[in-house]
């Protein structure tokens, strides 16, 4: 059975998580991992864990993109090991992710993608631009949390 909890009640996984990180965006990702261990407030990170093993991570991060620091807070970090990926597990990563967020108190939740930009449609992005970043064409994209999970916030 699969579980989605937070970084902070299995801090055994970090190291293995933050090699996924850097092996697949570099070494600043792996440091962004080493610092996101917050429970309730960012930057933290959800690990999704199949039996005993962990399988995928979604984060929340306050910057993500360099060239818009006026941007903020950001989901990040979603990545699924590759013999898990096909089974929606990114897409729970980041709906968890998103839910935490609004639980959190955020309104606007931000991210940027290269490749997955029909998986945020299914979960209510907006699309708002495209821009080349980090030598490859990137999709930024937003999402209105209170609107989605209907949070009144006055």
């Amino acid at each position: 059975m699969m579980i989605i909890e937070n970084i902070s009640h299995h801090l055994d996984m970090l190291p293995a998580i933050a090699a996924w990180h850097r092996d697949e965006w570099g070494s600043d990702w792996e440091q962004q991992v080493l610092h996101s261990i917050n429970k309730d407030k960012i930057p933290t990170i959800y690990v999704a864990i199949n039996g005993n093993i962990p399988v995928g991570t979604a984060m929340l991060v306050n910057d993500d993109m360099i060239t818009h620091p006026e941007l903020s807070p950001w989901l990040g970090g979603v990545y699924v090991k590759k013999e898990y990926r096909g089974r929606g597990i990114g897409l729970l990563l980041s709906q968890h992710a998103m839910q935490e967020a609004a639980r959190m108190g955020i309104n606007q939740l931000w991210l940027y993608t290269t490749s997955a930009r029909k998986l945020y449609e299914k979960l209510g992005w907006q699309y708002v631009t495209e821009e080349h970043y980090l030598d490859e064409s990137a999709t930024i994209m937003n999402i209105n949390l209170a609107e989605k999970f209907k949070i009144d916030r006055q």
